[in-house]
């Protein structure tokens, strides 16, 4: 990445360079991160959803999300703060809950 900057003209790096510190500045990256974590959560609990003999339960957020309308990144990004922070804990809580409930999946596991 970094000689990818410096092959840039110096105009354009220090466009790349006050893009890069408004971020830092507005503490961009950890909503980023949030937001990813989200749509990788959705996008691996309807993976289970789908490969599941059996219909399972879906956590919060994951139940309105209509994945042939909207990305998982879409569908997190659409979620009030309240709901991507519930989604975030009640992810990982519905996967440890199946694992405890299903001997064969903890076996898998």
């Amino acid at each position: 990445m970094a000689s990818e900057t410096t092959d840039l003209p110096p105009a354009a790096r220090r466009m790349a360079m006050a893009k890069a510190l408004v971020a830092l500045a507005q503490n961009d990256f950890a909503e980023e991160a949030r937001l990813e974590a989200a749509a990788r959560l959705l996008r691996t609990t309807r993976q289970v959803v789908e490969m599941a003999p059996a219909e399972l339960p879906l956590p919060a957020g994951v139940a309105g999300w209509d994945s042939r309308a909207v990305t998982a990144r879409e569908h997190a990004e659409a979620l009030r703060p309240a709901e991507l922070d519930r989604l975030l804990v009640e992810g990982p809580r519905w996967a440890a809950a199946l694992l405890r409930g299903e001997t064969e999946l903890r076996r898998a596991a």
